[in-house]
């Protein structure tokens, strides 16, 4: 089995719908994402001829979905998240707000971020997402 990996890193933030205790204010973290391909075999012809996949394709990909999370609010899109949203843009600050369908934890944006790679068509085998630098979540689908 070969495995290949590669990582970006971005700054977001984020709030826990009904999350008590330190961290149920809106706050942010340095994200480290490491992201792995895996393959039983490499390819045997063509550009990538000895390679499991083009790691500047691998990387270019990583970006684009970091980009998606950088420099912005993650609130998750339910009544408490929608209540924000509406509080934040009456003070016309134009926050930079991303909505998801799920609570931004480590856990589930891990899962999330497998699942846009997947959809890209790479042959992810684990993400890991690192919400501190001593603090991450593995998903794998084993």
């Amino acid at each position: 089995m070969f495995k290949i990996k590669s990582e970006v890193q971005f700054d977001m933030a984020h709030y826990l719908s009904g999350y008590e205790g330190k961290c149920s204010n809106i706050h942010g973290h340095r994200y480290k994402l490491i992201a792995k391909l895996k393959s039983e075999k490499l390819h045997q012809d063509g550009q990538l001829r000895g390679m499991v996949d083009d790691f500047g394709n691998f990387k270019n990909i990583l970006k684009e979905i970091a980009e998606t999370f950088d420099h912005k609010l993650i609130i998750e899109n339910n009544e408490d998240g929608k209540a924000l949203v509406k509080n934040l843009e009456e003070l016309q600050n134009n926050f930079n707000i991303y909505l998801v369908d799920y609570r931004p934890t480590a856990e589930e944006m891990s899962r999330d971020i497998f699942n846009r790679l997947k959809a890209k068509g790479l042959s992810v085998c684990e993400v890991e997402l690192f919400e501190t630098p001593n603090n991450s979540c593995i998903y794998t689908e084993d």
